[in-house]
């Protein structure tokens, strides 16, 4: 189980608008009430740059794939670093390459239901290394 401890509840911040380090976390596939195809895309803060927010999500950023809408996608792909003139057959393939690819997102606020929620305004090529993934391991870490 686990004691209750209000003085550990405290430090959460909301995702003020600016700009953060941010990895591509995961996308999902719908469908726009407008009938369009859509790709929705979350983001999480990284915690290994020293900026506000560590480890915080901003969800729900939605690339409508409409003619005016490309731009998005474009500006996203420029900012993930992927060559110019890269062909993607499809929607789903793009978002499979930007799954992970670590970038800098401006963020700005929407407002729904009175209350106010961080929304995706642009995107940025990184200004700092990607994050170290590699995990090493001896004859010491394993039990056999």
């Amino acid at each position: 189980m686990f004691t209750v401890d209000h003085s550990k509840g405290e430090g959460f911040e909301i995702v003020k608008p600016g700009e953060y380090e941010v990895i591509v976390m995961n996308y999902e596939q719908k469908t726009a009430e407008s009938g369009n195809n859509r790709v929705i895309v979350d983001y999480e803060i990284r915690s290994d740059v020293d900026q506000p927010c560590q480890g915080q999500k901003v969800l729900f950023d939605n690339f409508t794939v409409t003619e005016n809408a490309m731009w998005r996608f474009q500006q996203a792909s420029k900012a993930a670093q992927f060559p110019d003139g890269m062909k993607f057959k499809s929607y789903k393939e793009w978002a499979d390459a930007f799954l992970n690819k670590h970038l800098r997102i401006v963020v700005g606020e929407r407002e729904y239901n009175g209350k106010k929620y961080p929304e995706v305004k642009g995107f940025k090529v990184s200004e700092v290394s990607a994050p170290d993934n590699s995990i090493t391991i001896t004859d010491d870490d394993v039990p056999f």
